[in-house]
C-alpha cells in the first residue's frame, strides 16, 4: 500500500490529523526543551528536506551539484544564526548567496547564459525564501521563553490552517485566488484570521504579553501565513505541480507544511523580541 492509498483509506481529515500527531510531538519537545542541540539538529534535518524539495522542483532532479550547495549554505546560514544570532544569521546567508558563483564558474562552459541565470536566480531565492526565514526559527529559539514562542507560532499557525480548511469547506462562497489556489476561499481565509486571533488571544497569559497584542498579532499571521501558502502554491503553480513531495502521507512535502510558518516566523520573532525586551 502507497502513501496514496493509505490516504484515501484514512480520509482527508483523518490523514491530516495523524501526520500532525506524528510529526508535532519530537518538533514541540525539542522547542520546549532548555538544551539548544536537539532543536537545532531538527532544523537542520526539515531545512535540508525542504531543500530537497524545492531543488528538485525548481533546479531540476539531475542538478545534485545545486542541491548540495543549497544544503550547505542552509547549514551556513542556521550555523550563523545559532552560534552569533542576527549578525551570524546575516553572514550565513551572504555566503550560502554567494555559494552560486561556485556554481557557476564549474557551469558556465556547460550551460547557456539565459539557463544559468535563471538557475542563479532560483537558487538566490531558495536561500531568501528558505534559509533566511527558516533560521527565524533558531533566532526565536534564543530568546528567553524562546520555547513558548516556538509553540505559540506553531500553535496559532496551525490554528489559522485548521480553521480556513473546515470553515471554507462548509461555507464555501467566493474563490480566492483560483488560478493559484482553486480550493482556497474568502471564507476560508477570514475563518482562518478568525481562528488564529482566537487562540493567539487565549496564549497571552503564558507569554507576558497583553491581550490586545497578541489578538491583533493572530488576526495579521492568520492573513499573513495565507500570503505565505499563496507564494508556495504560486512557485508551484508555474512550474504545474500540486505537491512539493509525497513524504508526508500523500499531504505534501515538508515544504507544504511550513508554507504559512515561512512566513509568520519572521513577525513573531519581531514582536517577542519586543516584548522580552520590555519585561
Amino acid at each position: 500500500m502507497d502513501l496514496h492509498e493509505l490516504k484515501e483509506r484514512l480520509g482527508p481529515n483523518l490523514s491530516r490529523w495523524l501526520v500532525a500527531a506524528v510529526l508535532l510531538p519530537p518538533i514541540v519537545y525539542s522547542a520546549v526543551t532548555d538544551h539548544y542541540l536537539p532543536f537545532f539538529l531538527v532544523m537542520l534535518a526539515i531545512g535540508a528536506l525542504t531543500w530537497w524539495e524545492y531543488s528538485r522542483n525548481l533546479l531540476g532532479h539531475d542538478r545534485i551539484g545545486l542541491f548540495g550547495l543549497g544544503a550547505a549554505g542552509w547549514a551556513l546560514t542556521a550555523a550563523g544564526a545559532y552560534f552569533y544570532g542576527p549578525s551570524g544569521q546575516s553572514i550565513g546567508l551572504v555566503g550560502a548567496i554567494s555559494m552560486g558563483a561556485v556554481y557557476a564558474m564549474w557551469a558556465l562552459e556547460r550551460e547557456s547564459g539565459p539557463v544559468l541565470l535563471n538557475l542563479l536566480g532560483r537558487f538566490a531565492l531558495g536561500h531568501i525564501y528558505l534559509s533566511f526565514l527558516l533560521s527565524f526559527f533558531l533566532l526565536l529559539k534564543k530568546l528567553d521563553a524562546g520555547g513558548l514562542w516556538l509553540v505559540y507560532v506553531l500553535v496559532v499557525t496551525i490554528a489559522a490552517d485548521t480553521a480556513a480548511f473546515y470553515v471554507g469547506s462548509k461555507v464555501k462562497g467566493p474563490k480566492l485566488c483560483p488560478k493559484i489556489s482553486p480550493n482556497k476561499t474568502v471564507s476560508g481565509l477570514f475563518g482562518g484570521a478568525a481562528g488564529a486571533m482566537a487562540v493567539s488571544a487565549a496564549c497571552a497569559w503564558f507569554l507576558s504579553a497583553s491581550l490586545p497584542l497578541l489578538a491583533v498579532l493572530g488576526l495579521f499571521l492568520g492573513f499573513w501565513g495565507a500570503v505565505g501558502d499563496l507564494f508556495e502554491s504560486a512557485l508551484k503553480r508555474a512550474i504545474g505541480i500540486k505537491d512539493s513531495s509525497g513524504l508526508l502521507l500523500g499531504h505534501g512535502g515538508f515544504w507544504d507544511r511550513i508554507d504559512s510558518l515561512l512566513f509568520n516566523i519572521a513577525p513573531v520573532y519581531v514582536v517577542a523580541e519586543m516584548v522580552m525586551n520590555s519585561l
